[in-house]
């Protein structure tokens, strides 16, 4: 399954007609990148998907206990006053090698008489009275709803899975509803209730009392979790949901300021403080190059001059002294010709040739000598022209470079140091910033004490219904001679029994690889197979069970906050693979509130490869920096959710935070 598009029309935010493309442009680009801040729309477009699909039994994050026609009068937008509200979805889906295009729409209109819905189907573009009938049982073949929390959810929600209580909840449901047994379980609850009534036909007051006292404290309880959840949408439609919008137009301000640079001044003024050391340094070693032989180079063509003219002297001195030397040297060979009888023409023609000789010389040896300075400067000037002016011209040259780069990096840091806004400039907006964020951890206090408080009840609930179940059985057994109602309940009996045993012999069989898929996902993303090596799930109670390399048990409380989290969304990967359904998945806050290092594992080991197609919903705070560079090569298509503050709506528009054009 592949989805396609998204249309909403005066939903929630969204004024007019907003949609989205949805299909990845290829196999190696799956995922669908969302942005958007706090209180922007982000989760508004993840609930219309849930609504376009599932109509009134969608798992929308605000809804509580809203009716379904309460619900849709709240998400009609208020900001044109319109009276109708719409949302649609494409997707495409193969089945037995043939693939079907469906589009999904549902509107509704306000009326005197209340919201009426309208529904319709269509599949390869033509419209399916039929199916829209049979919706329901057709989408539960796709994906269904009671799974749907598996690919369809709030990254911030993980961290509640992050804790054993909560991760019992989640394997619990999720196998059931994996393996089919939400139905034994009802039909289960439906034998006890058919039980109960049965036994109520004939109960003397006394058993009659006990049971309507445990049955009037189940409806009291309910009640009570009923308006714990009511008190809880309230919460954080008025006071969280707000209170994070705030924050955000806070920091967003914050940082228009200069507020991030005031976070840093001390490493801005320490880069200050390295780069005007590098300055310094680099000028005085171009003094230092200065005081010595580098000046020289302006004189390079001079200093050649002076190296031939030493050069020259050096050899007119010498062709003076040689002239001696061969003048009595010449005189003797004459003469030792003339002993040995040589005829005189050979000794005329030698004589001119060595006279020739000597008169070269001699001419060479009357140049003026101006420097008479000697070889060994000439030697030197050699050294300095030939080898040390190349040397320092690539020092001066490196240095050079050294001082541009350290001029840079002064005058950068100077920049930013001038535009650190002063203690009385910030104190205001970081003291409300900080104000802020301590009501939004007091409010998410609540929010924890009302979950934990509906847990309670939830427990309590379900130990009561048991007490009233072993009541009503031990009812039965003293009753026996009431043959055909203790037959009908025996049978009852027989067949809870025969159910459980058959839920305990499904799950027995299926946990081994949930565990081996769950074990799987979390050592993919920790890559760390020597913290953790085997998982086990109680098919009873359905804890998890963590054991390291060494076989020792580890609790989740042995885990880092971190850990804990990634083995949330590992159970959450693991489960969604046990499906064996291959469906998108689409994370609402998908960083929620993991620290910096186990973000980096869920972008580089969990987004890419979640599944074949990818919904990101991401704030300015999440995939930012170098997640967006890691995550750039995966990504098919970018959004930014655009809230004007003038029009009170939200723009899908092109592009992630950076772009302003329309999609």
């Amino acid at each position: 399954m592949i989805l396609d598009e998204i249309v909403v029309h005066d939903y929630g935010l969204y004024a007019g007609r907003q949609k989205a493309c949805l299909t990845p442009p290829s196999k190696e680009k799956p995922i669908i990148l969302f942005g958007g801040l706090n209180g922007h729309g982000k989760t508004t477009l993840l609930d219309a998907l849930q609504l376009s699909l599932y109509g009134p039994f969608a798992q929308i994050s605000n809804r509580g206990d809203l009716s379904y026609s309460d619900y849709l009068a709240r998400c009609i937008h208020r900001g044109a006053l319109a009276s109708e509200a719409a949302v649609e979805v494409a997707f495409h889906h193969t089945a037995d090698g043939k693939e079907d295009n469906y589009r999904i729409h549902r509107s509704w209109r306000m009326q005197k008489s209340g919201h009426r819905e309208h529904f319709e189907v269509y599949r390869n573009r033509k419209r399916d009275v039929t199916l829209e009938e049979n919706w329901i049982s057709h989408v539960e073949d796709l994906i269904p709803v009671n799974i749907s929390s598996l690919f369809l959810f709030d990254g911030e929600q993980v961290e509640r899975y992050a804790s054993p209580e909560n991760s019992v909840q989640l394997i619990s449901t999720a196998i059931h509803n994996l393996l089919g047994l939400d139905i034994v379980n009802q039909l289960e609850k439906d034998l006890i209730t058919f039980s109960r009534r049965k036994r109520a036909e004939d109960k003397n007051d006394p058993e009659i009392s006990a049971i309507e006292e445990m049955e009037g404290q189940i409806r009291k309880m309910r009640k009570k979790t009923c308006d714990l959840k009511q008190e809880r949408a309230a919460l954080k439609s008025n006071h969280i949901d707000p209170a994070r919008k705030l924050l955000s137009e806070i920091e967003s301000k914050y940082r228009q300021i200069g507020g991030e640079l005031y976070d840093i001044r001390t490493k801005i003024e320490k880069e200050l403080e390295q780069a005007e050391q590098e300055l310094s340094v680099s000028k005085e070693k171009l003094r230092s190059l200065a005081s010595n032989e580098l000046p020289l180079i302006l004189v390079h063509e001079l200093l050649k001059s002076t190296h031939n003219q030493v050069v020259n002297e050096e050899s007119s001195r010498r062709s003076r002294i040689f002239v001696d030397l061969l003048d009595n040297r010449d005189q003797k060979i004459l003469d030792m010709m003339r002993d040995c009888g040589a005829d005189e023409g050979i000794v005329d023609s030698l004589f001119s040739k060595l006279k020739k000789d000597r008169d070269e010389h001699r001419k060479r040896g009357e140049q003026d000598i101006s420097l008479d300075v000697g070889l060994d400067i000439g030697i030197k000037l050699n050294v300095l022209i030939d080898s040390r002016f190349n040397d320092l011209a690539e020092e001066v040259i490196k240095e050079m470079n050294n001082l541009k780069i350290a001029n840079v990096r002064v005058e950068h840091a100077r920049i930013q140091q001038s535009s650190i806004p002063t203690d009385d400039v910030i104190s205001e907006i970081a003291s409300r910033r900080e104000a802020v964020v301590d009501e939004i951890a007091s409010f998410e206090k609540e929010n924890i004490r009302i979950e934990d408080e509906i847990n309670q009840l939830n427990r309590r609930i379900e130990n009561l219904e048991h007490s009233l179940l072993r009541a009503i059985e031990s009812d039965i057994q003293a009753e026996g001679e009431r043959q055909g109602r203790t037959r009908i309940l025996d049978y009852s009996k027989q067949a809870r029994t025969t159910l459980s045993t058959f839920r305990e012999t499904v799950i027995a069989r299926h946990v081994d690889r949930i565990e081996n898929l769950v074990l799987e996902s979390y050592q993919q993303l920790l890559r760390k197979t020597s913290l953790i090596t085997s998982l086990t799930i109680d098919p009873q109670s359905f804890e998890l069970t963590l054991c390291n390399g060494e076989g020792h048990k580890l609790s989740a409380e042995c885990l880092s906050a971190g850990e804990r989290q990634l083995l949330a969304i590992a159970m959450l990967w693991g489960l969604a693979k046990a499906s064996g359904r291959i469906l998108p998945t689409a994370i609402d806050t998908p960083l929620g509130r993991l620290d910096a290092g186990h973000r980096k594992y869920l972008v580089e080991r969990y987004f890419p490869f979640a599944s074949h197609q990818v919904l990101l919903f991401s704030t300015d705070e999440e995939i930012m920096g170098s997640y967006l560079d890691v995550l750039n090569p995966y990504i098919g298509r970018a959004y930014h959710l655009y809230y004007d503050d003038s029009k009170g709506s939200t723009q899908i528009l092109n592009g992630y935070f950076d772009q302003r054009q329309a999609a």
